[in-house]
């Protein structure tokens, strides 16, 4: 239990997660599937490869660990499908906080999606093209 309060993700959740409820922003689009599982952290990041003792960098940039918040926020090679003003709005020193403010911001939430589509479908593109040349 320790160890799960510690985790960044789960820290998120429960800072921001203040209700349990039926969520009206979920539907059958990518963009739903993209935000639910940002939320679960379970999105299929390099983070993951830990477990099979492989590399978790980021491919795109090349920074050491493709976790959510180098995703959501650091990586410098999705920074053209962010959402500039939403990201502006979401600011905050501390990137988990920021993170979640972006995942958990209500009143945008059509804008939030849109620009959780836009990125994972650039970085599905652009790690296709780095598979293909390699």
């Amino acid at each position: 239990r320790e160890e799960l309060e510690k985790r960044t993700s789960t820290h998120i959740y429960r800072i921001f997660k203040t209700e349990i409820k039926e969520e009206q922003c979920y539907d059958n689009r990518l963009e739903s599937i993209i935000l639910f599982q940002a939320r679960a952290n379970t999105l299929e990041l390099n983070k993951r490869k830990r477990y099979k003792q492989e590399d978790p960098k980021c491919e795109l940039c090349g920074y050491k660990e493709e976790n959510l918040i180098h995703f959501l926020i650091e990586c410098k090679e999705l920074e053209e499908s962010r959402n500039k003003e939403l990201i502006k709005k979401c600011k905050d020193e501390n990137k988990e906080l920021m993170a979640g403010k972006i995942l958990f911001e209500k009143d945008e939430i059509e804008e939030i999606k849109c620009m959780l589509g836009k990125m994972w479908r650039y970085r599905k593109r652009k790690l296709e093209e780095i598979n293909r040349n390699t």
